[in-house]
């Protein structure tokens, strides 16, 4: 695996390599002082992973990533930075896949880039690490985010409006996940549902954050963002009903179609388009996103596992299940019989489908 680092100041760079040393990787490793001698020597090789600096002499490592995204969308991209303010964190979540506060221990943050690239083992297929290396952004609904703005805007916003509002579409609550169990704010404890990431980050920097955030305002134009939004909703709507509102299964129903906001998924979910290893391909590319972006693994499975839930379940009807179940059904689609009667759940399915009508019924609930 070739990995790259880089910073501007080589001190950095020692203590990095003293600690690759000491851990004896396989890793083919490189070190760079600036953004374009890296940009150079990726021309002659390029790499894995690319490890950089924020603050640099002229070119940042948001502008370097930037260009390492473009140029090898397949390289995993990990940016090292002190807490910034708003701006400068919105470019770093527009390229970067992880974040690592600075000063960072060494062997630290080896182990962070062994988990990445243990990720890629996860998700061979090269149509994956295609797809997901070229997308750092997804458009959120354009209703949702006018009307989040509009909220933040208000005087004295209402905080529980506006929680409301964020943990209804799949785009703002994955960025905001991403943020709060990056290495700045997760403290090594993992934030599995959007209300907590918000708790966590403090409402004051998640309104700077969607304030500052071009990604979430540009992408306004496409009529079928605000459709993927409702249908995700009403997936983890019924998943939190099914589940009595206990564990994982809401927040990766709203997730579970996340890849979808991708139009080049959106052109192909309806070919039954697989992976190598005949997983459905737009569940692959969001679970390895969703992953790469550092949201828990427990989430990142279930996202990944629940188009073919038989694959994993052992005749257990567990949160793939229920996430199987609820968006198969929010999208009008009829959940995989053969599995509901091999766990013993098919005479729920009656049930389940009311619970979906009372939803669509009374769509405020």
């Amino acid at each position: 695996m070739q990995v790259m680092f880089v910073d501007d100041e080589s001190k950095v760079l020692s203590g990095i390599e003293r600690a690759i040393m000491m851990q004896d990787t396989e890793w083919a490793c490189r070190f760079a002082t600036s953004g374009p001698e890296a940009l150079a020597m990726l021309e002659e090789t390029p790499a894995d992973v690319v490890v950089s600096d924020m603050r640099m002499p002229f070119m940042d490592g948001a502008e370097l990533l930037t260009q390492v995204r473009n140029r090898w969308p397949g390289t995993l991209r990990i940016i090292l930075s002190g807490y910034s303010e708003p701006d400068a964190t919105r470019r770093m979540l527009e390229v970067a896949h992880r974040f690592v506060a600075k000063p960072c221990d060494s062997t630290a943050l080896l182990t962070l880039i062994g988990s990445a690239l243990a990720l890629r083992g996860m998700f061979k297929d090269p149509e994956v690490l295609r797809v997901v290396g070229g997308i750092n952004q997804l458009p959120a609904s354009p209703k949702v985010y006018t009307e989040v703005c509009q909220l933040i805007a208000a005087p004295g916003g209402d905080t529980r409006q506006i929680t409301e509002h964020l943990s209804s579409d799949p785009a703002l609550s994955a960025k905001i996940m991403q943020l709060a169990n990056s290495a700045w704010f997760s403290q090594e404890a993992k934030i599995h549902d959007i209300g907590s990431a918000i708790s966590h980050l403090g409402l004051e920097q998640v309104k700077q954050l969607v304030l500052a955030s071009r990604f979430f305002a540009d992408a306004k134009a496409d009529p079928e963002v605000d459709e993927l939004q409702r249908r995700a909703l009403l997936a983890s709507t019924l998943a939190a009903r099914i589940a009595g509102h206990q564990g994982l299964a809401p927040t990766a129903a709203l997730l579970a179609n996340i890849a979808l906001l991708i139009p080049e998924m959106r052109e192909q979910s309806g070919e039954k388009h697989l992976t190598r290893d005949n997983n459905a391909m737009h569940s692959a590319v969001g679970a390895y996103l969703l992953a790469l972006w550092g949201l828990p693994m427990d989430i990142v499975e279930i996202v990944a596992g629940h188009t073919q839930p038989s694959r994993s379940a052992n005749g257990v009807f567990d949160a793939v299940g229920i996430v199987h179940v609820a968006v198969a059904l929010a999208n009008n689609s009829m959940p995989d019989r053969d599995y509901l009667e091999q766990t013993g759940m098919l005479n729920q399915l009656p049930l389940w489908q009311q619970m979906l009508t009372n939803l669509q019924d009374t769509p405020h609930d």
